[in-house]
């Protein structure tokens, strides 16, 4: 029987406690996408930024200091100049402490409405990628756990047919937090961001430092 990837669950601010006891390098998760039925230039991309245990509190201590508050969202930062220009700062922080590992899909097929098929791959392909060759078999990786209802359902469902399997990805300690207001959250946020201007919008300028500790995997 293969061994299960866990399924952790996060309850209150306790991140802190799960860095300590993580086994090795860990990844942290986000997406980015526009589905066919919100536009028809579809795409849907899947991030890991991925950090050496030993630099994960610094990174986090890093990233919360330059943002200088609670919150973050790259979006939102981006609708004015100072806070492209403090996207830049982050992205250029980033790539100093960690590497990064994009999942894309360039267009949804156009029966794949919500885009939920495509995030199924990319979960896959991209955890399978970690598995292998970035946080390795026993290696932890957070997401932010999507809201209560159908779509953190279909979620549970891919990890746990993951986790019956006999794929390589089977062993990783996966957990999902409540939270938008976690700074290790924020960094793959800011390179799905800058990953977009680049490719779909034709700005490199935020990508470029990025770039250099990026694997690009199109499953």
């Amino acid at each position: 029987m293969p061994n299960r990837l866990k399924l952790l669950r996060q309850k209150g601010p306790r991140i802190l406690d799960k860095i300590q006891k993580a086994k090795g390098p860990m990844a942290f998760l986000d997406e980015s996408f526009l589905s066919p039925a919100q536009g028809p230039d579809s795409f849907y991309l899947l991030v890991a930024v991925v950090v050496e245990k030993a630099e994960v509190i610094r990174l986090r201590n890093q990233i919360q200091a330059a943002v200088s508050g609670a919150r973050w969202h790259t979006t939102e930062a981006a609708r004015s100049d100072s806070g492209r220009q403090k996207i830049r700062e982050l992205a250029h922080l980033i790539s100093q402490s960690a590497t990064c590992v994009v999942a894309v899909i360039d267009e949804i097929d156009e029966h794949d409405k919500t885009g939920e098929q495509a995030r199924t791959k990319l979960t896959r392909a991209l955890l399978e990628e970690l598995a292998s060759n970035h946080v390795y078999a026993t290696g932890s990786v957070v997401y932010e756990k999507r809201t209560p209802g159908s779509m953190r359902s279909r979620d549970d469902l891919v990890l746990n047919q993951l986790a019956k399997s006999d794929s390589v990805a089977s062993k990783l300690a996966v957990w999902g937090i409540s939270t938008k207001n976690e700074p290790l959250l924020w960094a793959p946020d800011i390179v799905a961001w800058s990953y977009r201007q680049a490719y779909f919008e034709k700005d490199a300028s935020f990508f470029q430092d990025l770039e250099k500790v990026t694997t690009l995997l199109k499953p």
